[in-house]
């Protein structure tokens, strides 16, 4: 299946111009994995400001929630310059990450691989009063675990405006 829809992607990816919206209305992202470290773990802990010392180790024994964005986009067959290709949108326009949803099942384990998987939700039109023409594009992505089971998932809206013709 990741083949599969690696094939549509680059074949839409192709030929991006004059594509309707509705024809990735569904479409499934190209889907792969991403691999949770221990010492990874550790530096978005440090980053946050977080001491991690010997004293409260026991406290980092499931990965930083941030991993569930990095990691669904990273893993997810297809980056945001991807995304941007698929639809035919000139970056230099300002896309802006509208709404970021995340929902967890239960928490991330260390020294774990999770399959990714996603899929485009919709892509619309609208006249927005302070950008102009825009596109909302809504996609989900999701982590699962080895036994298939959904552990955590996250919904994405992103304003695409639109540079008036």
């Amino acid at each position: 299946m990741v083949k599969e829809n690696k094939k549509i992607w680059e074949e839409l990816i192709s030929k991006p111009k004059g594509l309707p919206n509705d024809i990735f209305s569904g479409l499934s992202f190209p889907g792969g994995t991403f691999f949770i470290d221990t010492n990874t773990n550790l530096l978005i802990y440090k980053s946050t400001g977080m001491i991690v010392n010997k004293k409260n180790l026991n406290n980092f024994i499931h990965a930083h929630p941030i991993f569930l964005f990095t990691s669904t986009l990273r893993g997810s067959g297809a980056s945001i310059q991807d995304i941007f290709d698929l639809l035919d949108y000139d970056v230099n326009n300002g896309p802006m990450l509208g709404q970021c949803n995340m929902s967890f099942k239960s928490p991330l384990q260390l020294e774990r691989e999770y399959k990714i998987d996603g899929k485009i939700i919709s892509l619309k039109e609208k006249i927005s009063k302070k950008l102009g023409r825009i596109k909302i594009l809504d996609f989900t992505l999701s982590m699962f675990d080895n036994h298939n089971s959904k552990v955590a998932s996250v919904d994405y809206v992103w304003i695409l405006p639109e540079k008036e013709a």
